[in-house]
């Protein structure tokens, strides 16, 4: 019984969806694991350079005791006037002020020479260069290791994309997957970069001050943090939006290189039906959309810093009413200390809150990351996957019936043999499934009912890479890379001699028309080999198939974009490649595959008669049809193609 059309075998399978908050930080941590050292050693200058503003805020204090002097104020009179006679306090508290008056003048003349201000002098900017110092380290190594991720984590990512089967390509668009490759893990290396450095530093910068400031008057400090907490709620409602509105401007900004990737990829249909204000009206719309998320992510953000200072304001006014009201909590000195310990404190505060909103952001692009990265391809190797040894090139299709997760099979109860060393030919009218069984043959795809194997073994069982090095494609859509033909015709062998790329050439009667180009071999052929005719490109396309010398050749109409003259050429040289070899050959002009040892007819995604052209003349109808749909009732060539 044939399987269930809605069977998940060709889906691929997430191994991990990676949604929870913590999953995709916890992931990108992961990749840190080879580069531990230098991150720890950022991490340890981050602590350190938050350590300098502890140690700012109690120089500053140093400082403003010199300056003010140590001297006791009115506070101290309060607590020797107890046991005088109340008529002596009044004459007490007289001589006790002229007494500080004295004190206080004799300390400006001290301070004018002090020489703990020439120290102080050279302390401050000293202690600036050694914060300087430690946040260039800290950003450094936290840069270094991050670019160092980002790296792994997009060879990692395109490797699984090279992995991935084609129905994964089929049911994607290639604008969001660059998308995901570049963008989304741009974000994640700034999460790296940026958040990461900061978590660290800016939260020692904050401990550090804190101590400080305690320890000079932890009264005061009470005060002015008193407000802190509430800090907190614009944060955790920004960071809200802000993922929310992160991951809709990330799927436009997918949706806006979809627009832009099918316009360039499209450009000659674009041209050709003056449709360029067309596509343009499209961008404008993926880009607006995404401007507008932009906007709300970045106001939800921007309107966290002024929140946090309008909290923190509050603070320093409480710190304030404290000195008003309890004269004895420090001089001008103190005071002066304190609030510089504020103004260390909030701006890491500050950028604490921005750091929050940040993660939110990048959580979306890290999770999309990781969830591309998770998705298992659909065609995987058995764990006793084998290697092809001695291949011979037998194929043989056991009651095959495929289905792309439509309603109709592609292909349906296919049973033959394509015999070692022998010339085979598909024919039949357009959707009759002939390049579903080249796709079937290439493991592309698993079919839902039956077995391909090659001299006996069952192709699932035997290594996909192995599997393609033992088979030599020539597609009727010509696909070449921009770049060299000699790199072009070289992709088939890649460790093939230069002797051997020009021999594969002369085979493929390529090598005229390239000496006649201004570079030679060395020629660069363009976006998709757009520089070079249809008939140039096929015949590249066909050396490439020639050096690569697999035992099995896949021909898809070889010769379709050829003249007469050249496709005769090449039909004889295609001959000589195929003996020996078990070729199968889709033909579209029957003219092609007069000569093949066996024609297999299709119809409908069956197969309906095999045979040799003389023999199929006699007992086949469709195959009579197709004749003389090509050739006419006399026998001579038509135009008509199937």
């Amino acid at each position: 019984m044939k399987a269930e059309l809605n069977d998940d075998k060709a889906k691929g399978v997430a191994l991990n969806s990676g949604d929870s908050v913590a999953g995709p930080y916890r992931r990108l941590a992961a990749y840190l694991k080879p580069y531990k050292w230098r991150f720890i050693f950022g991490i340890i200058f981050g602590a350190l350079y938050g350590v300098v503003n502890g140690g700012m805020v109690l120089v500053i204090n140093y400082v403003t005791n010199i300056v003010f002097g140590a001297s006791k104020g009115p506070e101290d009179f309060e607590a020797i006037k107890e046991g005088l006679p109340p008529e002596e306090i009044d004459k007490a508290q007289e001589a006790f002020e002229k007494v500080q008056g004295i004190i206080k003048e004799s300390a400006k003349d001290v301070v004018e020479f002090d020489p703990h201000i020439l120290l102080v002098a050279l302390l401050i900017p000293a202690i600036m260069l050694i914060r300087g110092l430690f946040g260039f380290l800290n950003a450094y190594c936290m840069l270094w290791c991050s670019l160092r991720v980002l790296s792994d984590i997009r060879v990692k990512l395109f490797r699984r994309l090279m992995g991935q089967s084609l129905d994964y390509f089929n049911q994607s668009k290639g604008g969001e997957l660059m998308q995901t490759v570049f963008n989304q893990t741009r974000l994640a290396q700034q999460t790296l970069t940026t958040a990461v450095s900061d978590i660290i530093k800016q939260p020692a910068a904050i401990i550090s001050a804190l101590a400080a400031i305690f320890y000079i008057d932890w009264q005061f400090a009470l005060c002015a943090l008193v407000l802190f907490p509430i800090c907190i709620v614009p944060v955790i409602i920004a960071g809200r939006k802000v993922r929310k509105s992160g991951r809709k401007e990330e799927d436009e900004a997918e949706k806006m290189m979809v627009v832009m990737q099918e316009a360039i990829s499209g450009i000659q249909v674009v041209k050709g039906h003056a449709r360029e204000e067309h596509e343009i009206g499209k961008f404008v719309e993926a880009n607006s959309r995404m401007m507008t998320f932009i906007m709300r992510w970045r106001k939800a953000m921007e309107i966290v810093s002024p929140l946090v200072e309008i909290v923190a304001s509050f603070g320093v006014g409480a710190a304030l009413v404290y000195c008003s009201f309890f004269p004895g909590s420090g001089g001008p000195g103190k005071f002066l200390a304190l609030n510089a310990g504020l103004v260390l404190l909030y701006p890491p505060a500050k950028s604490m809150s921005r750091i929050s909103v940040l993660l939110q952001k990048s959580l979306a692009a890290t999770a999309k990351v990781f969830k591309m990265m998770d998705r298992a391809p659909s065609i995987q190797d058995a764990d006793n996957a084998v290697e092809i040894e001695g291949c011979k090139g037998e194929i043989r299709f056991e009651n095959v019936s495929h289905s792309y997760g439509e309603e109709v099979y592609a292909v349906e109860e296919i049973d033959f043999t394509v015999e070692a060393g022998k010339n085979y030919a598909l024919v039949g009218e357009s959707g009759a499934g002939k390049s579903t069984l080249f796709s079937l043959i290439l493991r592309f795809y698993d079919p839902r009912d039956g077995a391909v194997s090659i001299d006996g073994t069952d192709i699932r069982n035997i290594r996909q890479e192995s599997l393609r090095d033992h088979i030599g494609v020539v597609n009727q859509d010509t696909f070449l890379f921009h770049d060299s033909i000699y790199e072009n015709i070289r992709y088939g062998k890649l460790d093939a001699t230069k002797e051997e790329v020009i021999a594969a050439a002369k085979m493929a009667h390529a090598h005229e028309f390239i000496i006649d180009q201004n570079q030679g071999y060395d020629t660069i052929v363009g976006d998709k080999g757009d520089k070079l005719s249809g008939g140039q490109k096929q015949r590249i396309s066909i050396a490439r198939a020639i050096l690569r010398n697999a035992p099995i050749l896949l021909l898809d109409e070889a010769t379709s974009a050829l003249d007469s003259r050249s496709e005769k050429v090449i039909q004889e040289a295609l001959q000589k490649l195929s003996k020996g070899r078990t070729t199968i050959a889709i033909a579209h002009r029957l003219s092609t595959i007069l000569n093949a040892d066996k024609i297999v007819v299709m119809e409908r995604g069956r197969v309906s008669d095999i045979g040799s052209h003389s023999e199929l003349l006699d007992s086949s109808d469709t195959y009579q049809h197709l004749y003389r749909m090509q050739f006419g009732h006399d026998g001579a060539s038509a135009d008509y193609e199937v």
